[in-house]
């Protein structure tokens, strides 16, 4: 639909009302462009996890595991294991890193399996857009709370606790 959004002209003119010639209005254009923004802003992944709950008893992995309780993924565990991003600390900030193959399972941000989340090429395409249109006018530079602020808190996401950088303006 983003394709068909960005390459069709616009024409607010209606000549006829056969779908087979509809051609999407400028309206409807930030309308879907309005829903596809505020969708993938939460993780479809992400509300389906807090909404998993085991349906009957039963043992995992020698673990009781009641009816009713709630059973999510401890994605937080998994991004910060030393056994999959080592040898490094993983809680340091070391590019290098992803130059080595890791197991496909052990970056999540946007789940796995059925419930993964359905915006992922959108939400990546969105990063890339923003980044590049940020790369282009600033460099990115450390700020002074940068270490000190940058706490790591699982809540709905992993997220840190603020992110103190520097933008400086790159001459054109």
């Amino acid at each position: 639909m983003l394709q068909v959004m960005t390459s069709e002209t616009i024409n607010d003119e209606v000549q006829n009302n056969d779908k087979a010639n509809y051609r999407l209005t400028r309206k409807e254009i930030i309308v879907n462009i309005l829903v596809f923004m505020a969708a993938g802003y939460e993780t479809t992944s992400t509300a389906l996890a807090y909404a998993t709950f085991a349906s009957k008893d039963t043992v995992v992995q020698g673990i009781n595991i009641e009816k009713g309780t709630v059973v999510h993924a401890d994605v937080y565990s998994v991004h910060y294991d030393r056994e999959l991003w080592g040898p490094e600390d993983p809680y340091i900030f070391f590019p290098e890193r992803h130059k080595t193959k890791r197991h496909p399972m052990a970056y999540l941000p946007f789940g796995a399996g059925p419930r993964h989340c359905i915006g992922i090429r959108f939400a990546l395409m969105e990063m890339k857009l923003l980044l590049v249109q940020l790369l282009r006018k600033y460099s990115i530079l450390p700020g002074e709370n940068l270490e000190s602020k940058f706490n790591i808190r699982e809540r709905a996401a992993i997220v840190p606790e603020e992110v103190w950088v520097k933008l400086v303006e790159t001459s054109a």
